[in-house]
């Protein structure tokens, strides 16, 4: 059996790219797999790239004509089979987007089974723009495209059960063929020898971006710093890719003169300095202010493995699975009091912190990516027997 993957891919900087590189890897050990992936920009193409058990080929760049490019390479694979991953703007802009359930058609055309992984369901009353018509023209094109998704692919894969309750209450969806297979989880490394600092460790993981509700993170974190002064605030992680503008300035702008010395920003690092760092965390804090959005969490299935235990805004991408104060304590997306209120009661209560991050690890322990990968070939097996 033969695969072709369409995706972006690292050194490229999304979630999606992240997501696949581990995902593929794993499919790749049991089946053919071809990637179909973005071209780079001058700066990612001087990266150097992560070692893979797949062929990559860099044949789309992302704007409107991708697919053209896209559906002419898939036939030249001549794979048994396409697998997209559906992100909003991974393609390109708006205008792209509105694309992508013309792709799938090409392939239904062509007899070409297609499988599509939907990242994200954005709820029938999402807020996306200020502007109530250009908000009306935002939502009916996000409709346009979910339904073609689903009426031109063979079959679809969403992360969660909140997500295919989504599309058939407010899209009307049939989801005789949505798959739920959930986002896979990395198995937490042994940490280097060494013994760890005393101060408490506050970490924050993900892309910085304007929604994700950093300011209220760095606002939170000063006023539990006045009640455990001996703490520091770490946040990893950098820029998106199809972001414009560099977030990670205007947080730091943010910090009083005080904070600065305890609030460090570490920008994108290896996955063995972020191992250690995820080790040498007290609480972990995974923030976001989307409440539109359902999917499911990267920076979550990051950090699950490790037993620590974990402080989430009140959003779909950590409700839908996960129970408030069972496997981690929920707080308000904009109220800074709430999560330092959380990070205190946190770190006063040893047992709390380790039930919450057993809990979770159990929860999330047999979300391997070996154990996705195999659900996803079974997938294609049974897609192309029909």
């Amino acid at each position: 059996m033969k695969i072709c993957a369409v995706t972006t891919w690292p050194p490229h900087r999304d979630g999606v790219a992240l997501y696949s590189f581990e995902l593929y890897n794993q499919i790749a050990k049991l089946v053919d797999v071809v990637i179909l992936a973005n071209t780079l920009t001058p700066k990612e193409a001087s990266e150097s790239c992560k070692e893979t058990h797949t062929t990559i080929l860099r044949c789309w760049r992302r704007g409107p004509w991708f697919l053209f490019d896209i559906f002419r390479s898939v036939l030249k694979t001549r794979a048994h089979a396409v697998h997209l991953q559906h992100g909003w703007l991974l393609y390109g802009g708006y205008i792209s987007s509105i694309f992508f359930p013309v792709l799938l058609l090409f392939f239904r055309l062509s007899r070409k089974p297609c499988v599509v992984t939907v990242h994200t369901v954005i709820r029938r009353d999402a807020k996306l723009y200020k502007n109530s018509l250009v908000n009306f023209l935002a939502r009916t094109a996000v409709m346009f495209v979910l339904k073609g998704i689903v009426k031109f692919s063979d079959s679809l894969i969403v992360h969660n059960p909140l997500m295919t309750a989504t599309l058939k209450k407010e899209y009307n969806t049939n989801i005789d063929k949505i798959a739920i297979i959930p986002h896979g989880v990395k198995p937490a490394c042994n940490p280097n020898e060494g013994q760890k600092s005393k101060e408490v460790s506050i970490m924050s993981l993900g892309f910085l971006r304007k929604d994700k509700g950093i300011s209220y993170l760095i606002q939170a974190f000063e006023k539990f710093h006045e009640t455990c002064p001996d703490a520091k605030l770490i946040i990893v992680g950098g820029s998106h890719a199809h972001d414009k503008k560099t977030q990670s300035e205007k947080f730091k702008q943010l910090l009083t003169p005080a904070a600065q010395k305890h609030v460090i920003f570490t920008g994108f690092v290896d996955e063995k300095r972020l191992e250690q760092l995820i080790w040498n965390s007290d609480i972990i804090v995974l923030q976001s202010t989307e409440p539109y959005y359902v999917e499911a969490s990267g920076a979550l299935a990051t950090v699950a493995d490790y037993g620590k235990p974990v402080i989430c805004s009140k959003v779909p991408k950590f409700q839908s699975e996960l129970q408030n104060e069972e496997h981690y304590l929920a707080v308000a997306s904009s109220d800074s009091t709430e999560l330092a209120q959380a990070l205190s009661l946190l770190i006063k209560n040893e047992e709390l912190r380790k039930r919450l991050g057993e809990n979770l690890r159990q929860e999330m322990k047999n979300r391997r990516w070996s154990t996705v990968a195999a659900e996803h070939i079974k997938l294609y097996e049974q897609l192309l027997k029909s």
